[in-house]
């Protein structure tokens, strides 16, 4: 369906009309957040829709025009809710090419705002939820307000394991990999040294991955106990390993005297190397590999010609806490922090909104 809308923008001696088109997209071909940048998020990627329809929620994929120059992206998340309700979230999205337009024009964020509350109705949600893909300091300038039109998502909800972190940590791989390594902090340098004496062996898997799934999922689920933390189910991640191959992906396995000892998955998305999941042993810690195998997931990605590796989520001043060992963990490789925007939320259905953020805030404390 198309939507359009005209954004009069007066000037003194002329009249500038700009017209914008929402139209939602079912073919593959026509859906690519690539062409729009090549630092696009993975999570507004056609397979992680298809993830997530595998787990039996609906996805529904747009593209945005200026004129007929195509400026944007964004796929919609339905998820199931308690009493027949449900909600959207549009992940890391929606992913916009002309920022310094968007910003300049705030008018866009109305109209947006209108295309969802159409959504929103169509798929008789709560509500929609959306962190829009734009760089942090774009926030501060040119009054771009999204609160102008949205309500700003309770602190609560950055914890849960449906919502992307606001937070993450990258490295900048066009270094070499001696730059690498002194940026590192000197206990890293230092481990992995120590696995590589100790006989720790690091093996990438570019194919086959299914045949590694059962070691993945049971390292997995080890640390998932080990760590108090709570896992997709195991379709999930069955579902992703069927979609791997060399293109996408690669696993980084630590083995140790013929055992492996650890698993971590790398998504391959644009120019960018995702550490998305890993999994590994309670066993044989003083052998430190696990420094050892994000060094050479580092060091693949870098042969491969990716210039950012993504460590995934970490805390920020104290807002996620309980990201506190591993973000120390992540850290120490030297690199920066990724600041995405804040969340923000369209709300139809105000009863059941106050009612989930209520249960929310109970489950928090």
């Amino acid at each position: 369906m198309r939507f359009l809308f005209l954004l009069f923008l007066n000037q003194k001696t002329r009249k500038i009309t700009i017209m914008f088109k929402f139209r939602e997209i079912k073919n593959k071909a026509e859906y690519n957040p690539l062409l729009i940048t090549e630092n696009a998020p993975f999570t507004q990627a056609w397979f992680f829709g298809q993830w997530q329809e595998k787990m039996g929620r609906k996805v529904r994929r747009f593209e945005i025009k200026q004129e007929e120059e195509i400026i944007g992206f964004f796929h919609t998340i339905k998820y199931p809710m308690p009493f027949g309700q449900s909600f959207l979230y549009i992940p890391h999205g929606p992913v916009i090419y002309n920022i310094q337009f968007i910003i300049r024009n705030s008018g866009f964020l109305k109209e947006f705002r209108k295309k969802l509350i159409e959504i929103v109705k169509e798929e008789n949600a709560i509500f929609v939820r959306f962190d829009p893909f734009l760089p942090r300091r774009s926030f501060s300038e040119g009054g771009f307000d999204p609160s102008k039109y949205f309500n700003k998502t309770p602190i609560a909800h950055y914890h849960s394991s449906h919502f992307q972190p606001k937070y993450e940590w990258i490295i900048g791989l066009t270094n070499t990999e001696e730059e690498l390594v002194n940026k590192m902090h000197p206990k890293n340098r230092y481990s992995i040294k120590l696995a590589e004496r100790r006989g720790v062996k690091i093996k990438i898997v570019s194919e086959n991955f299914e045949r590694h799934f059962d070691d993945f999922y049971k390292l997995l689920n080890e640390t998932a106990q080990r760590h108090n933390f709570n896992l997709h189910p195991k379709p999930y991640y069955q579902n992703i390993f069927k979609t791997l191959d060399s293109n996408n992906a690669f696993l980084a396995v630590a083995e140790y005297d013929g055992k492996i000892l650890l698993i971590n998955l790398i998504l391959l998305y644009g120019k960018t190397a995702y550490f998305l999941f890993g999994g590994s042993s309670g066993e044989h810690k003083n052998l430190m590999f696990s420094h050892l195998t994000q060094w050479e997931a580092i060091r693949e990605a870098k042969k491969r010609g990716f210039k950012i590796y993504n460590f995934g989520g970490v805390d920020n001043n104290g807002n996620y806490k309980t990201y506190g060992g591993i973000s120390t963990f992540k850290k120490r490789f030297g690199g920066e922090l990724l600041e995405h925007s804040d969340s923000y939320d369209l709300v139809l259905k105000t009863f059941w909104y106050k009612l989930y953020n209520l249960r929310k805030w109970v489950s928090n404390q």
